[in-house]
């Protein structure tokens, strides 16, 4: 990697602290240098594959016939992170995210016959590509479906149904759904997908089928079948494509029947890394730097569905260590964490937030998580952990880091116990990314930029905002525009916006004299804060999102 130094793209000491950091998480310095976006990743792309010798490929940017990618099965494929993306009579090119691996190639060459040329592709390219051997998924969805819908009265067994729930599911994880409704209506249910934080209505289906549909959800949830004037939760876990899937179910009657919503919770928790959830580099340091107090609080805020539960898991994984006993006081807990005492809220047996937290501080703990502080009680109990020796983790629900510090004295918390035990608070929200292969460029001038931020009644300015930040006549943004790969919305995944405070000695004295939540947010600025408006923004104009997006997500 030393190339990267000598062609003037990052400095030697910025590499060498990347680098520790890769060993420490056994990850790849390239995988690395992708997930924190480093440079653009064309550019790193093309220097890892120059180390290899191999071209470098986008694989987001091609289109794969059916019958080359499956030359590979996909148990190979998914299992070596290869991709067959073009053939020719005598050859086939392959991605590869190690393209050094002889003994691989050696074996394509003898199972297909043919000379495989090798490329190099990110991991991510080659995950995203891989998942077009399950396309096939949409045909078989739309075939059952259809049959429901015409022959209603052939579902008429608890096998039936299962088989319709089973695509539905599947259908859903294929589409990175992060929830599915069930609806009823007068005479027929809805089905929708949330997916990237938006509702999609998937299809309509008879509502003769509603019945034996939501029994079948029922007895894999262990809920009790004869019972439909009550609310009832449970969960049940499936397997999909070796991943072992969690899904939380809600049924509760509505004047139509009973509605269902299940989310989708990967039980595995490689993908909770606080590196690729989206934020920024200067914000990145100072969550690592806060995390790695002995004691004190750290503070997750914003409005439900923010993505506050999974930075939180991100970081205890980050914390987890056979030297560090960790605990939590979840509801419901939604992902399972190797080596993490995890407690689940039960208020029928008086386990409430306050009460199990009290417990957990009798079971010698280093770190506490507790899911959401709600009631003056339970932020009372977790101030004083955080003074007693403990770093406590916890979420609150608030739009600004600003708000939170007076929230927590609205409470009934003393200003002096906040000041005393607050370390940091991060306020985020989750936007859409838009698609790398639809997404439109196109140019806007600061009146227009004005007349944008006026049109969302928003209380910046942000011709203002973008002339401080790049002094010129017009700036260059992207668009939505929608494809095949994106499902026509323009949008593919989310990250996310914050802003980080760090509580200086300056703040702790504005809390301790009751200062306004505008008099912290001025104070926080002018140490450095950048706002989540702000980081929002600077994310469009590198492309990763679109402007009307992050007003949409900081206005609702």
């Amino acid at each position: 990697m030393q190339a990267l130094i000598q062609q003037g793209l990052i400095d030697e000491k910025t590499l060498n602290s990347l680098m520790a950091t890769a060993v420490s998480r056994g990850q790849s310095l390239a995988d690395l240098l992708f997930e924190r976006e480093v440079l653009p990743d064309e550019k790193l792309g093309e220097v890892i594959s120059s180390l290899y010798g191999v071209p470098f490929v986008k694989l987001s940017e091609k289109t794969i016939v059916d019958s080359v990618l499956k030359i590979i099965p996909y148990a190979l494929a998914s299992k070596q992170l290869v991709v067959a993306f073009e053939q020719t009579p005598t050859s086939i090119k392959v991605a590869f995210n190690l393209p050094n691996n002889f003994e691989l190639i050696n074996f394509l060459e003898k199972k297909t016959g043919l000379n495989v040329e090798p490329f190099y592709a990110t991991k991510k390219d080659i995950k995203v590509s891989l998942k077009a051997y399950n396309k096939d998924v949409n045909t078989k969805f739309n075939t059952l479906l259809k049959g429901a819908m015409t022959n209603p009265t052939k579902i008429e067994s608890l096998n039936d149904a299962a088989k319709i729930l089973d695509t539905l599911i599947l259908f859903a994880y294929q589409n990175s759904a992060s929830d599915i409704h069930i609806e009823p209506h007068k005479d027929v249910f809805v089905v929708r997908y949330r997916i990237d934080g938006i509702l999609h209505a998937i299809t309509e289906m008879p509502i003769q089928i509603l019945e034996l549909l939501t029994t079948r959800i029922k007895v894999l949830a262990n809920m009790r079948t004869d019972e439909h004037r009550a609310a009832q939760d449970g969960r049940f876990k499936i397997e999909l494509e070796k991943n072992e899937i969690t899904l939380r179910v809600s049924i509760v009657p509505t004047y139509d029947g009973e509605k269902t919503v299940m989310r989708l919770l990967s039980s595995s928790n490689q993908d909770l890394n606080i590196e690729s959830l989206g934020y920024s580099v200067k914000n990145l340091q100072i969550i690592h730097n806060n995390i790695l107090n002995s004691y004190g609080m750290i503070l997750i805020t914003g409005p439900t569905g923010s993505g506050k539960t999974t930075t939180l898991y991100s970081v205890l994984k980050l914390l987890n260590s056979s030297e560090t006993n960790i605990a939590t006081i979840e509801d419901p807990i939604e992902y399972r964490l190797d080596g993490v005492n995890q407690i689940q809220v039960n208020n029928a047996a008086d386990l409430t937030f306050a009460n199990g937290l009290r417990s957990l501080l009798r079971q010698d703990p280093d770190v506490i998580m507790v899911g959401e502080i709600r009631d003056e009680e339970t932020a009372g109990v977790a101030i004083n952990a955080a003074l007693t020796g403990h770093l406590v983790l916890a979420t609150l629900h608030t739009n600004d880091v600003s708000s939170t510090l007076p929230r927590l004295t609205d409470m009934g918390i003393e200003p002096f116990l906040v000041s005393s035990t607050v370390k940091m608070i991060v306020a985020q929200r989750l936007v859409r990314n838009l698609c790398s292969k639809c997404k439109q460029a196109y140019s806007l001038s600061i009146a227009q930029l004005s007349a944008l931020g006026q049109k969302f009644n928003m209380h910046s300015d942000l011709g203002e905002f973008f002339t401080r930040v790049k002094n010129q006549q017009e700036y260059v943004f992207y668009k939505a525009v929608g494809c095949g790969f994106c499902g026509g919305t323009g949008y593919k995944g989310r990250t996310t916006i914050a802003e980080v405070m760090e509580v200086s000695d300056e703040i702790k004295k504005l809390i301790f004299a009751k200062a306004s939540a505008k008099e912290i947010e001025d104070m926080a600025r002018k140490q450095g804060m950048v706002l989540m408006l702000e980081d929002g923004l600077l994310k469009c104009m590198t492309g990763i999102t679109s402007i009307e997006e992050v007003l949409r997500v900081m206005r609702s």
